[in-house]
């Protein structure tokens, strides 16, 4: 069997297999059977809750003050 990808695409293939350290053939093999297998086919998987903990309960209702007070001052944002 052959296959045919446009060449960005075999960009990205050759890319994300040398990322994972794997063969592109494998890569790719990998990815067909995970979308045959449902993982990347139907429903999407749903968000679990938490989504993330801030440590502050009160984080959403004063979103508007945390970031007035300096979004992204610590370095990190």
């Amino acid at each position: 069997m052959s296959l045919y990808l446009p060449e960005d695409i075999q960009h990205r293939v050759a890319e994300a297999a040398r990322a994972h350290g794997v063969s592109e053939t494998d890569y790719m093999r990998d990815a067909i059977t995970r979308a045959l297998s449902g993982e990347f086919v139907g429903e999407r998987p749903r968000p679990r809750l938490p989504l993330f903990d801030s440590g502050s309960p009160s984080l959403a209702r004063d979103v508007d003050e945390v970031l007035a007070e300096g979004f992204g001052r610590d370095g990190l944002g």
